[in-house]
């Protein structure tokens, strides 16, 4: 069991994120200067669109959800983390805490409450986290690579929920940024037990294959997206200080293949 405690290891994914379709990922802004654009694409400080690294995660999530609740490996389990979170039931949190009452020493509380925890965790929240545990998984905002992105803008229509036919006067424009577009990718996993390397080569291979989607209108087709680029390294304890002084390097190289 690697809890977050100590260091143990370290798996730092970097790469390019392409986007194989044009992508909406709506900023949430509203305007009502009937010059600008209904629906803008999200943009950072510097006023280029990006990609969240929240987002992306999220639809990596429910992805691979989706495969282990499919039985593609019975070794790994998930939840269902929206309709049924492991630890949901209360009791079993309370009963943990209970528990930890007939131990004196208040760091050893507090260990064995996280250990218990840790337990009744399935597999997807061991990694990406939960409301009582830390994600381990990180993925960073995926800023855009190249010096300037091209920005389409598209007409949508609102649709009518009663007749499925597009609604009167709800003709609306919004951003998309085009198919083409590049980004700088970067995934870290802390602490990852041996036995959860085929899950990250599994979420490399899912980003490597295309099918995810990421943002709005992803029902149209907008939103593919694809790994490429790829290069994966593992630090661990022996090489740890070296990759502090210096950053990484081959020695870390990681086949994940």
């Amino acid at each position: 069991m690697m809890l977050l405690d100590k260091f143990y290891n370290k798996y730092i994914i970097k790469g390019v994120l392409l986007a194989e379709s044009p992508i909406h990922i709506g900023s949430g802004d509203e305007s009502y200067d009937p010059t600008q654009i209904d629906n803008a694409v999200i943009r950072d400080v510097n006023g280029n669109p990006y990609i969240p690294g929240s987002s992306l995660k999220g639809v990596l999530r429910s992805y691979l959800e989706t495969l282990l609740q499919s039985g593609i490996d019975e070794k790994y389990k998930a939840c269902l983390v929206v309709n049924q979170p492991c630890l949901g039931d209360k009791d079993i949190v309370d009963r943990i805490k209970n528990s930890a009452k007939k131990r004196n020493d208040i760091e050893d509380k507090e260990k064995f409450i996280a250990q218990q925890i840790y337990e009744e965790l399935c597999t997807v929240c061991r990694i990406f986290g939960n409301h009582y545990f830390a994600s381990k998984l990180v993925i960073n905002d995926c800023l855009l690579k190249d010096e300037r992105a091209y920005v389409e803008w598209r007409d949508g229509v609102g649709i009518d929920r009663d007749t499925g036919t597009a609604a009167d006067r709800r003709k609306y424009t919004f951003e998309q940024l085009a198919a083409g577009t590049r980004f700088e990718f970067s995934m870290t996993v802390d602490n990852l037990e041996p036995e959860y390397e085929e899950v990250l080569k599994l979420i490399i291979k899912v980003l490597e294959s295309g099918d995810l989607r990421v943002g709005g209108k992803t029902s149209v087709g907008l939103g593919a997206i694809r790994l490429t680029e790829v290069n994966a390294y593992k630090v661990e304890p022996s090489t740890l200080k070296k990759y502090v002084m210096d950053g990484l390097d081959d020695e870390m190289r990681w086949q994940y293949v």
